[in-house]
């Protein structure tokens, strides 16, 4: 087998196709470092652990080994469960919408586990309780995607902290971030 077909290879197994001409260089260099059958081993094993998750928290094959990620370590690669399933994270937030309404988060905060009402917080609790038929698969999404990411431990880095406005309306949530105040 050539380089070039080893490198084509491994990009095949990689659970991302995207940026092939860099990946491909960046695979030819993995492969001046370690041999193939480790780096396929390796890419296979991240493969499996990456079935059934977000594409976009797959880095881009240059970026993966560029960084040597072959060699992390492999446990890290395996996705971790939230404590309450995602669907039934969904219906708790589903029902503290219906129960306490826009006004009512600070009673829905109290019924509901801390990391739910995180996802529900970043997600929007006024868009939440504005909730119709034609955007609740998106929210449903979003809230999906925020709240397994922060079980994955890839939540936004940069938050500091989230709070009430000032005027005590929960539609005016104020993110504070690393230079970043907005309000939402």
């Amino acid at each position: 087998m050539t380089d070039d077909e080893r490198a084509m290879a491994l990009y095949m197994a990689y659970p991302r196709k995207v940026a092939r001409a860099a990946a491909i260089k960046a695979i030819k260099k993995a492969l001046r470092k370690e041999g193939f059958e480790s780096l396929m081993e390796a890419v296979l094993d991240y493969s499996r652990a990456r079935e059934g998750q977000d594409k976009q928290f797959t880095p881009y094959p240059a970026t993966w080994f560029n960084q040597e990620r072959w060699a992390d370590d492999r446990e890290e690669w395996a996705p971790t469960s939230p404590d309450v399933p995602t669907e039934e994270a969904w219906m708790m937030v589903r029902d503290a919408v219906r129960r306490h309404g826009v006004m009512g988060m600070p009673e829905a905060r109290r019924a509901m586990p801390a990391d739910v009402v995180d996802a529900a917080e970043e997600v929007g609790w006024r868009n939440l309780c504005d909730m119709t038929e034609f955007n609740s698969d998106k929210l449903r999404y979003n809230f999906r995607v925020v709240y397994e990411r922060s079980a994955n431990g890839s939540g936004n880095q940069n938050t500091e902290r989230t709070r009430e406005g000032n005027d005590g309306g929960v539609g005016n949530l104020l993110r504070v971030r690393a230079g970043d105040a907005r309000v939402h």
